[in-house]
């Protein structure tokens, strides 16, 4: 009990304070509000976002089209799978490629060299070269379709490394690259239902899970409340172990943290029409892990600053990092960044919301919540370790 006493008195105290009441309940939604509204044109209603065939230039030299690398290109852009989504003319020369791209009569380009041939000849991996046009979504369908292509192709030089060179003449009319032709690879939104999320969406989503971070804060001021007008040393002489008083701060803050998720979601439904999809107990869930890391790296944060400020500014300075490169504050296509962002709390909890939001399927789901859960024992497990070094006491 004296562990819910403590819970129950840090969350009245914290209440109290109008500043944390602003900034945790009423901010959340002022942004999701003002970013919904400012960028619903950019990322659409919720509607059905599918794009339409990608008008694709082929810029070939003599020798790659007379190789089996163009004779395996033919195929594959002939191929009735691909010629769904894409149509396809040949270019002169790559000047000619960049003008109607800039004309917008093209979408994409594809550049086959001779380098390119020689080198898939030789066994060695190859790349095709493109160049990008205006439409980034359409930018992203072409690259997925030629890298089949060239996956395809790199396949054929390592069973030719295998079964030797003379396989590699003859890979143009293989089976197997012909079967680069067949691709599965279908264009549609995320979802069973075809829908894209809207701006509201996204951003009750991205908002949630940093809001839900900066509860962190609050158990780092309330740690430090006590250390610094020295109330923790007359806490710590009751008959009670410094375990229980630090674990009734972190229920307390916890506490906190799930009442500002029901708050934002309940909220963001009434007020914007948010739909957080039909899988209330996965949502609760994916709230509760969110909770679990916020508490973690609070107490990870509070543990190895040397005081309040400092510790303050890093763990802020780390809920902004993190809900940047995870696309919180804006979608980021760079490759990099979005592999870096794999390692980051905003990244599985954003793509949880999303997934149930597009009515995904439940696998689809439940692997964004195992990874979330990953990251989250990741930081238990860290705040455990550092916690047994360190402790919560007056010094």
């Amino acid at each position: 009990m004296r562990v819910w006493h403590i819970c129950l008195f840090e969350l009245r105290r914290i209440l109290k304070i109008r500043s944390v009441v602003l900034n945790l309940f009423l901010l959340p939604l002022l942004l999701i509000f003002i970013l919904g509204t400012a960028l619903s044109s950019a990322m659409g209603t919720g509607k059905e976002a599918v794009p339409g065939q990608v008008r694709v230039g082929l810029v070939e030299t003599v020798e790659a089209e007379d190789s089996p690398v163009g004779e395996a290109m033919r195929a594959f852009v002939t191929a009735p799978q691909v010629a769904k989504m894409l149509t396809f003319q040949y270019m002169s020369s790559q000047d000619e490629a960049v003008n109607a791209l800039k004309e917008g009569k093209l979408d994409f380009a594809v550049i086959v060299t001779s380098d390119m041939v020689q080198q898939w000849m030789a066994g060695k991996e190859t790349r095709l070269q493109w160049i990008l046009g205006k439409d980034g979504t359409l930018n992203v369908v072409g690259q997925t379709l030629f890298t089949r292509f060239t996956d395809e192709l790199n396949r054929q030089a390592a069973v030719a490394k295998v079964l030797g060179p003379e396989m590699i003449s003859n890979a143009g009319a293989r089976a197997e690259t012909r079967a680069a032709a067949q691709s599965n690879i279908t264009i549609s939104s995320p979802g069973e239902s075809n829908q894209s999320y809207s701006a509201s969406q996204y951003y009750a989503a991205a908002m949630l899970a940093m809001f839900m971070l900066y509860s962190g804060m609050t158990a780092i001021n309330s740690l430090y409340t006590e250390k610094d007008k020295k109330t923790l040393a007359r806490l710590q002489a009751a008959p009670m172990g410094s375990g229980v008083i630090f674990a009734g701060k972190i229920a307390g803050n916890s506490l906190l943290a799930f009442m500002q998720a029901i708050i934002i979601i309940v909220m963001t439904y009434l007020l914007f029409g948010v739909n957080w999809g039909r899988h209330l107990w996965l949502i609760i869930l994916v709230c509760l892990l969110i909770t679990m890391a916020s508490m973690t790296l609070g107490i990870i944060v509070a543990l190895v600053s040397k005081s309040a400020a400092s510790a303050s500014s890093l763990m802020q300075g780390i809920i902004i990092v993190m809900t940047f490169i995870s696309g919180g504050f804006t979608p980021i296509a760079i490759d990099v960044i979005q592999r870096i962002s794999e390692f980051t709390v905003n990244h599985w909890a954003l793509q949880s919301f999303l997934s149930m939001m597009l009515d995904a399927s439940l696998r689809e789901i439940m692997y964004n919540i195992y990874m979330l859960g990953a990251v989250c024992a990741v930081l238990a497990a860290a705040a455990a370790v550092i916690y047994r070094k360190v402790g919560y006491r007056y010094e």
